[in-house]
């Protein structure tokens, strides 16, 4: 019964938000607020979220729905600052239907996906983590004091402590080689937090939950964001993995509002403004994205993007280089078709910057409503690596895992080029590990490779009652399968 109200009650209060808009900033223009229609279709996806049996997949939908809200009112407050004419209704309706159909894709693969079945035994035994990333882990642990010795050589400086306005060097600047495997720093951030889970003593805790902060503050120096986002999705997912419940709580709350706070910080040290208040110059500091891609819907239709190709820069991004010139491509001229690019100058001849607007808006101007198709698999495959997140059984596995469940959460406001390529790096990594995993298995044995850890409170695995490369004895032992 309370379920149902609370269902009653959301479904009401999305339909009054565009009302309350209105009371609240008191615009003569009609046209600056969204219509009661276009949050009428967030019922779906709303419906959706009190209906799926995984908790990982809820917390995605509703990032994706909140975006909206956050766009809205990222418009709202910057008209008054800067009120020129942006129609805001029909882009809130464009992406309210693709987040209903992206809803139902996730649906599907939930109902025809059964859940752990899990005995109170099991749950008092804990998740079984098996560590197999032997000596490659502190390796990934030291990658962000490499990949900052790389870039400080290279370099020869840190442009969020410029003082000045970098934004239009930051994607002109020689980064080294070792930078464009950056997304790496990602990775190390969840294992140090990994480290700060398994510590005992307060000390070693806060000097894991330091290193932590060192490692977010190093992948930042470039004054891109993408990599500090990921990490701090990816560790608040892998926190509620191990604690084996997602509930918001007091870490939660910390995890948001550093995430909150290092990004607007970000931004005020990219633009030479660290003292300068972002509401006065922009109102909210977050929704940029969806503003442009809310004025591309103003002037635009899909496929009167100049260059937009969204399949070929997707393409572009994920291949090899190597492997695109034998086929007799360029990969820097594939890339630039995607929607960064081509979306650059749009609205500003001078401009020298990429536009990011989100993945909706990239499948909407590149395919129109055909576009629905594709978002819908993306919905599936959301749900399935929801659902592995809390089946794997390999450290490395949902350490990468969580890592790409950060990474497809900030597509609803990303350009897929860039996605696919961490995709890539992260492709890489697997091939590393599992390449290390066949040599020990056959130097040392079969057993030799895993390293078997229970994390109390977090909920075992129960997908797979076997591991490749473990004897029977010691599957029978460790690894229950407790589906029956």
């Amino acid at each position: 019964m309370k379920k149902n109200l609370l269902l009653l009650l959301c479904c009401g209060l999305v339909q009054i938000i565009p009302l309350i808009y209105r009371f609240t900033f008191g615009y003569g223009e009609a046209f600056i607020y969204p219509s009661m229609l276009s949050h009428t279709l967030l019922i779906i996806p709303i419906i959706v979220i009190f209906t799926l049996k995984n908790r990982y997949t809820k917390a995605f939908l509703i990032i994706w729905i909140s975006w909206l809200f956050i766009g809205e009112l990222k418009i709202l407050t910057y008209y008054n600052i800067n009120p020129y004419y942006i129609s805001m209704d029909e882009g809130c309706i464009i992406y309210a239907i693709y987040l209903a159909f992206m809803s139902l894709g996730i649906l599907i693969h939930d109902v025809n996906t059964r859940p752990p079945v899990l005995t109170e035994s099991a749950r008092a035994q804990g998740r079984l983590l098996i560590k197999d990333l032997s000596w490659l882990e502190p390796v990934l642990v030291a990658f962000p004091l490499i990949w900052f010795a790389d870039f400080i050589r290279s370099v020869g400086f840190i442009p969020i402590f410029a003082g000045t306005d970098v934004t239009n060097m930051m994607y002109e600047i020689k980064y080294g080689y070792v930078y464009n495997y950056g997304f790496l720093n990602c990775i190390a951030a969840v294992l140090l937090y990994d480290r700060y889970l398994k510590s005992e003593s307060r000390g070693k805790r806060l000097l894991w939950v330091a290193l932590v902060g060192i490692s977010l503050l190093v992948m930042s120096v470039d004054s891109k964001r993408l990599f500090l986002l990921t990490s701090l999705l990816a560790i608040f997912i892998y926190d509620k993995i191990m604690a084996g419940v997602l509930t918001v709580d007091k870490r939660t709350l910390v995890m948001l509002g550093c995430g909150m706070l290092f990004y607007i910080l970000l931004q005020n040290l990219r633009l030479g403004n660290a003292s300068e208040s972002p509401f006065a110059r922009d109102g909210l500091p977050l929704g940029a994205e969806f503003r442009e891609y809310v004025r591309a819907v103003n002037e635009f239709k899909p496929g009167q993007i100049p260059n937009y190709d969204f399949a070929a820069s997707m393409v572009g991004a994920f291949v090899n280089s190597f492997v695109l010139r034998i086929a007799g491509f360029d990969k820097g001229e594939l890339v630039a078709k995607d929607s960064a690019y081509s979306f650059m100058k749009l609205f500003d001849e001078e401009n020298t910057l990429g536009i990011r607007t989100g993945l909706i808006s990239e499948l909407y101007f590149a395919y129109d409503f055909y576009g629905l198709i594709l978002i819908t698999l993306f919905g599936v495959l959301v749900s399935y690596l929801s659902y592995k997140l809390i089946s794997v059984r390999l450290q490395s596995s949902l350490v990468i895992l969580s890592t790409i469940w950060g990474l497809l959460v900030l597509s609803v406001f990303g350009q897929t080029s860039v996605t696919v390529g961490c995709l890539c790096v992260l492709t890489y990594l697997y091939i590393i590990i599992r390449l290390i995993k066949l040599i020990q298995s056959r130097n040392q044995g079969a057993t030799a490779q895993y390293d078997l850890h229970y994390h109390p409170g977090s909920q075992p695995q129960t997908a797979y009652p076997e591991v490749p490369g473990l004897s029977g004895p010691a599957n029978d032992t460790h690894l229950p399968d407790y589906r029956r």
